[in-house]
């Protein structure tokens, strides 16, 4: 099927998306500004404001961009979810879906570290709640468990966000022990071969 061609106007907003993406995860929600933004796609400041209606509905949208296929992914996984390697598939699903906009690990570790008053990093927060309860409802009934076992299964959860998004923010590291790029197709294969392992022994223990 002959796929659908964007208008001028839905590619002007995607590169603004792309660059927005790309300065939010280098210098964070308060460190960007719709200037710089402009600058980088190409247009007047002036002009982004017929796109989106200022910063943070533009943050808005690139959260929104990145992080619902992953909600959706994640919902549809647990509802098909019948035996334990449904569950052990989820991780390389995530890392495909992170693959397509790999900036956003850092806007995550930048939520998780930043201040908690931040426009910015209260709009990622609550991305991060709705995929971190996702990730326990797949593991756990949490009604069923006590503190001590729930304590334990978060630690799990963050374990393997850890593993899943941290590896998108490794390339320089990866540098120093070997040649090429993370985001190759062998390595991506080899980083999905590893979060199958971590996930079934986690899921079994």
């Amino acid at each position: 099927m002959e796929a659908i061609k964007k208008t001028k106007g839905e590619l002007t907003s995607i590169r603004i998306l792309d660059a927005a993406e790309g300065l939010f995860a280098s210098h964070g929600y308060d460190g960007t500004s719709l200037r710089q933004i402009a600058e980088q796609t190409g247009i007047k400041e002036p002009g982004l404001y017929n796109y989106f209606a200022g910063k943070q509905a533009l943050y808005e949208a690139v959260l929104y961009r990145a992080l619902n296929p992953m909600a959706e992914a994640m919902t549809w996984h647990l509802e098909q979810a019948s035996d334990l390697r449904d569950y052990t598939e989820l991780p390389s699903v995530m890392t495909d879906l992170l693959l397509d906009h790999p900036q956003i690990a850092a806007l995550f570790q930048q939520a998780m570290r930043g201040d908690k008053e931040s426009i910015g990093n209260q709009l990622m927060h609550s991305w991060l709640e709705k995929l971190f309860s996702q990730g326990i409802q797949s593991m756990a009934d949490m009604d069923t468990l006590d503190d001590s076992s729930r304590e334990s299964l978060a630690i799990k959860v963050i374990a393997l966000f850890n593993i899943t998004t941290g590896y998108f923010l490794a390339q320089r590291a990866y540098e120093t022990m070997a040649a090429g790029e993370l985001t190759a197709p062998e390595n991506i294969a080899r980083q999905k071969k590893l979060l199958h392992r971590v996930i079934r022994a986690m899921l079994v223990s």
